[in-house]
């Protein structure tokens, strides 16, 4: 087990088995090509994943089938990269904070992670469909 210092966590332990890899980076990111996925409590709808290359770089994730059932079949589907097909393939999406009352998930540029070697890429949906930007919070106004 190594250790890896953040801005945001501190020290952190670091398993290089579970160490996800993304070759090409994701947008916005390119040299952030290593990042550890950190669990935020119990239950787990919510994880931190913290890049490994820039130490103040983290992201809040989850996984998408918590908002649309079936989103990973559904994108496995629509990909013509055979790269993850016939694989075990876990996605998770950005979860994106506006403002404390409201946080949206990007289904539109989901994090496919293939788990036999934790290789990963980010790839974008072009479909203009509602159900990619999925809002996880919203406050009633009072009346």
């Amino acid at each position: 087990m190594n250790s890896y210092k953040t801005t945001r966590f501190g020290q952190i332990p670091v398993d290089p088995e579970k160490i996800l890899r993304f070759p090409e980076g994701l947008l916005g990111f390119p040299k952030a090509l290593q990042f550890y996925l950190l669990e935020t409590g119990d239950p787990n709808v919510f994880f931190w994943l913290q890049s490994l290359d820039d130490p103040g770089l983290a992201f809040v994730v989850m996984d998408p089938e918590n908002l649309v059932p079936g989103y990973r079949e559904r994108v496995l589907s629509a990909l013509s990269d055979p790269v993850f097909r016939d694989q075990e393939v876990q996605a998770l999406v950005i979860v994106t904070v506006l403002s404390p009352e409201s946080m949206t998930a990007n289904l539109q540029g989901p994090l496919l992670i293939r788990m036999a070697d934790r290789t990963g890429r980010q790839v974008v949906l072009f479909e203009e469909e509602d159900w990619l930007r999925y809002p996880l919070l919203q406050v009633q106004e009072s009346r």
